[in-house]
């Protein structure tokens, strides 16, 4: 029996669509960031709803980048997909350790990350059939 060798075993990640996707959310997060400034600034809209907003937000950009990443992969879409949204969950939870002083790690971070891991691989669905 002829053994395989150890490369085949480890697991292909597939870093080109995921990578393709964490661009386009940073990219619609950069964007809607602005037009929400924008919003903000000329309208009565209050600050207190800007944590909601910027939930909302992060939701949609992951779904538009699990969207195009799993549309260039071409199979496995909710992996893809799944893959792109953690990877942006786990990129932004970074910064955010990074920039905010005191506890930033919370069930709260636990579960947005779950959150955009799901909406990614939800995308990723419909990405993949897309492209047909």
């Amino acid at each position: 029996m002829k053994s395989k060798p150890l490369a085949e075993y480890a697991p292909n990640f597939g870093g080109m669509p995921v990578l393709y996707g964490l661009i386009a959310s940073f990219i619609t997060a950069f964007a809607s960031i602005l037009i929400t400034t924008f919003v903000m600034g000329w309208t009565s809209v209050a600050e207190a709803n800007l944590s909601s907003i910027t939930y909302v937000l992060n939701m949609v950009s992951v779904l538009v980048g699990s969207l195009l990443a799993a549309r260039q992969a071409g199979n496995r879409g909710w992996y893809y997909g799944g893959l792109t949204g953690l990877s942006y969950a786990v990129i932004v939870t970074m910064l955010g350790l990074v920039v905010v002083s005191g506890p930033a790690f919370s069930m709260n971070t636990v579960f947005q990350d779950l959150l955009m891991m799901l909406v990614g691989a939800f995308g990723g669905m419909i990405g993949v059939n897309l492209r047909k």
